[in-house]
């Protein structure tokens, strides 16, 4: 009985760590406050110029310009396609 009792406590310590390491994952996931800085810096990184990623990603130059610069709604087919060029994910919770 105390065996029992014991194992259901292990079951529960498991499960909780299990959840605790979930949200231990998430700790350096930050809100995208300013998407045009954040495409920017990624892009930068890549050492990718506005062309270059235009042609990667299949988003006319124009668009990507806009983009960076914050003068354009993005619909989100075109985010979803600008993140995958880049490497990046979206997270919605």
């Amino acid at each position: 009985m105390i065996d029992q009792e014991l194992n259901k406590i292990k079951i529960k310590f498991y499960e909780m760590e299990q959840e605790l390491n979930k949200y231990k994952s998430l700790e350096n996931i930050k809100p995208i406050n300013d998407l045009a800085d954040i495409v920017r810096k990624e892009r930068k990184k890549q050492n990718l110029t506005l062309h270059s990623l235009s042609e990667l990603s299949g988003i006319s130059y124009s668009s990507l310009a806009k983009i960076e610069s914050g003068d354009i709604n993005i619909n989100f087919k075109i985010l979803i396609q600008l993140l995958d060029t880049l490497g990046l994910k979206l997270w919605i919770e």
